[in-house]
């Protein structure tokens, strides 16, 4: 049995900057830290924002359908949920007609807080879009909506919200 050859160092040039994964998740890391950076004064992280605004945009919601929105595996959404329902953030039950089923809702607090995050994410909106480009910003949303549903398996739970309000 032969072994494979490693990469050569051409190879993972050329990977590094061909690779659509490697260059998204570079720029992930980028917006994070200008986002995690405004919304330190609010004790939030943008992981723990976004997955706030996402139950608030439901208002109560099962953890597998918030799973399914954010296109997370439910075990790593459950994990980033632990400190947000330890700090009493949000809460977390079990549902009524299906007990197997946890559904998550904003605490008072969790609204609070999320309300007190609001001129932080907004600032960090303005900073990311003043230093990409209101163009360039509108083009790569557009496009990265366009790759997101070119390799979604299918609607979004939100995309029924949207057409029943």
């Amino acid at each position: 049995m032969t072994k494979p050859l490693p990469a050569t160092s051409q190879q993972a040039i050329n990977i590094g900057a061909s690779c659509a994964c490697f260059a998204v998740r570079k720029m992930t890391r980028a917006v994070t830290q200008l986002y995690d950076h405004h919304l330190a004064e609010v004790g939030l992280r943008i992981t723990q924002f976004t997955l706030m605004n996402a139950i608030a945009g439901f208002g109560l919601v099962p953890v597998y359908v918030l799973a399914e929105e954010l296109v997370m595996d439910r075990t790593t959404l459950t994990r980033n949920l632990k400190p947000l329902i330890k700090a009493g953030l949000v809460a977390s039950t079990q549902d009524e007609k299906d007990a197997r089923v946890r559904n998550l809702t904003l605490t008072t607090e969790g609204a609070e807080r999320l309300a007190a995050a609001l001129p932080h994410w907004e600032s960090a909106q303005a900073e990311f879009v003043e230093k990409v480009g209101e163009t360039s910003w509108a083009e790569v949303s557009l496009g990265i909506s366009q790759i997101d549903r070119a390799l979604s398996t299918g609607p979004r739970p939100s995309d029924r919200l949207r057409t029943t309000r």
